[in-house]
This record gives structure tokens, sequence and C-alpha cells, in this order.
């Protein structure tokens, strides 16, 4: 899973990048044009230190989500050119963004449109969004155009309708996550990644005296989530980025003092997860016990290979447990015992949580 964290310069994107990465990429100066800075973050569950407790594994090992920091966003919805010189193509490889806001003042860090305005940056970015994916379908279109004069091919004529309706929902600047679009649909426009299709989330980058009114921040921005396409969460990425530079007993005194609670930094990963569709299932043993990240929805048999090629190839049956059963019996024994542990087929619909034991061969 890939997000790319894109945003206005200044508003504290390589700020958030750094908090969650664990780096140190340099801050509060406009990011060199196309530069991409690319992180892997292990995804928080509590649920492995659970499975370490039963199976006192060698290693532990969390789901990862990679996150890249994307320069070249300005908000000009008006420049074709810049569009193909300055968006960098690795944008286009995020399964979600993450549109980090200026929501702060900063007298020595001055806002590229002259002043903090978070529900103009939401728009204008989104724009930016928006006239990308314009300037690339109408490129399509037009090649597709050229060749149906040489040869009408029924594959064209079908990639071109879908196109056509793209664009009329581009052309009145809607984004494409809100058209209502057939599987078959999706499916022929998906190689085009388009930018304002993907999922969104929205970080409302606050200042730290805004930190006690950041639940009532999120509230006044929750209509934007209406249509499920969004998500939003208000954090203070540089007070984030500095919790993370401490250890265990400073970092919770610091979070007393401000009067935080929980990490902001899972919560954003969690609605990252949940914009995608994306669940894990775990696997345990005394050699590791491990969390695999799979889209909500995945057969038995497909979950398998996300661990391996050939344990899909080779599926059999799947031995399931729910998380929950497993924490109660505090081991496989007892599991079995009470009959909790059970024997499912390639076509059981994996659950969040499920605790996994394939049977293969190869």
């Amino acid at each position: 899973m890939i997000i790319g964290i894109i945003g206005l310069p200044q508003s504290g994107k390589t700020t958030l990048f750094n908090a969650i990465c664990g780096t140190h990429q340099e801050t509060g100066g406009f990011t060199a044009k196309g530069e991409v800075h690319r992180g892997v973050v292990k995804v928080p569950d509590d649920r492995l230190a659970v499975l370490a407790e039963v199976y006192h594994p060698e290693k532990i090992s969390h789901a990862e989500v990679e996150w890249m920091d994307v320069a070249g966003f300005t908000g000009d919805a008006t420049d074709r050119k810049r569009v193909d010189t300055e968006l960098p193509s690795a944008v286009r490889e995020a399964e979600a963004l993450a549109h980090v806001v200026r929501y702060f003042e900063d007298p020595n860090l001055q806002h590229p449109m002259g002043s903090v305005d978070p529900e103009r940056d939401i728009r204008v970015i989104e724009g930016e969004l928006i006239f990308a994916d314009l300037v690339l379908a109408e490129k399509r279109i037009e090649r597709i155009n050229r060749q149906l004069k040489v040869a009408p091919h029924d594959n064209l004529k079908r990639e071109k309708a879908v196109l056509d309706k793209c664009l009329e929902q581009l052309n009145i600047e809607k984004p494409l996550r809100e058209l209502d679009l057939s599987p078959d649909e999706e499916k022929t426009i998906r190689g085009f990644q388009f930018l304002s299709i993907k999922p969104k989330l929205i970080v409302l980058n606050i200042g730290e005296d805004l930190l006690p009114d950041r639940i009532e921040i999120q509230k006044k921005f929750a209509p934007l989530d209406k249509a499920g396409h969004c998500a939003i969460e208000a954090i203070s990425s540089k007070v984030q980025m500095e919790l993370a530079e401490l250890d265990d007993d400073d970092r919770q005194m610091f979070m007393d003092d401000l009067g935080i609670t929980g990490s902001a930094l899972d919560r954003i990963v969690q609605k990252s997860y949940d914009l995608l569709g994306v669940m894990s299932f775990l696997t345990g043993g005394d050699k590791e016990v491990h969390a695999w990240a799979i889209k909500r929805g995945t057969i038995a048999q497909k979950a398998a290979g996300a661990i391996h090629e050939d344990i899909e190839k080779g599926f059999i049956k799947a031995e399931v447990i729910e998380f929950e059963k497993l924490r109660e019996a505090g081991s496989e024994a007892e599991a079995k015992k009470r009959g909790w542990m059970r024997l499912e087929g390639k076509e059981y619909t994996v659950k969040d949580g499920d605790v996994i034991f394939f049977r293969f061969n190869v």
C-alpha cells in the first residue's frame, strides 16, 4: 500500500513525513520540484503483542505502508505544460492521497498564497488534481479518436465511452472519486492512475495552540467526508515530529503536558486503511507472528498469496480462528480443545483479525 503526501508548499508535508517515517528530511523550505521522499512505516497492531505471548516467536512483523512526500503541487489548475513537467509521475503510484492543509500561523513561514485559509487550500489542490486528470483524459481521447479512424475496435470504443464519462465529470470540476462507475468501467481506466479518483485523507495541520480544539476543527470539516471518499484528521505535524524523536518516558510526559491522548499517527494510518478498504489477517508460530494487509472481501486462497504465491497456487485448506477466541484460549492446543479452530475452503471470505494457518501442497 502506497500513500502519497501532497499539499501546497509550507503546509507541513515533510514535517508529517518525518513524523510518520522517523526520518530527518529538511523542513521549512520549498521542496525541489519533482522531488519525492519515500519511507516505509510499520502499521501499529496491538494484536501482534498478544500473539507473541501465545507463540513466543523469534520475530514480530507488522504490515507495512509506504509513504511518499511529493513536491510539485501549487494549486495552479491552468497550466497544461506544468502538469507534464512539474508533477512527478510517482504520485500516480499512490493508492491514496494524504493532503496536508496548513491550519497554523507562523510569521516566519510565509504562506505561498499570502494567508492561511484551509477551505481555499483544499479547493485549489482538489482543482489541481482534477485539472491534471482532465489533461490526461483529453490526450488519451484524442489518441483514441485517431486510432478509431484507422481501426474501429470495440475495446477502443468501450475505453472512449468510459473516458468520455470521466471527462464530463472533470469538466464540471468534480473529482472522479465521486463518479459512479461500474466495476468494469473502473477496470477500464485503472491503468491511467487518475489522481482525483484516489481516496483522500485531509490532514489539517494545526498549531500547538489549537490542539485542545482538535475535535471541533475536525467536525467543522466533516461535510467533506459525507460521500465516504475522504477522511479528516487534525494533528500538529510539528508536535508529532518532536514526539517521534523522544524516548518513551519523555514522550508520555510531553503528551501529558499537552493533553494528548492516543497517537495521531496511529489514527492517520488507520484512517488510510479504512479509506482503502484494507484490513489485516494474522499468522503465528514459534518462528514469527505476522500481520498481512489485504483488501476487505478477499477470499482465503487470494489471502494466501499475500504470504507467497506458492501457498496460493497449492492452497488446500485454511485453518482459521478469530483473534479474540485465540486470546481467550491462550494457546492453539486449548483453542482446538474447545473446538474454536475450523477448516475453511478457498472461497472463505477472510475477516479482519482472523488468525490463519494455511495448508498447501507445492
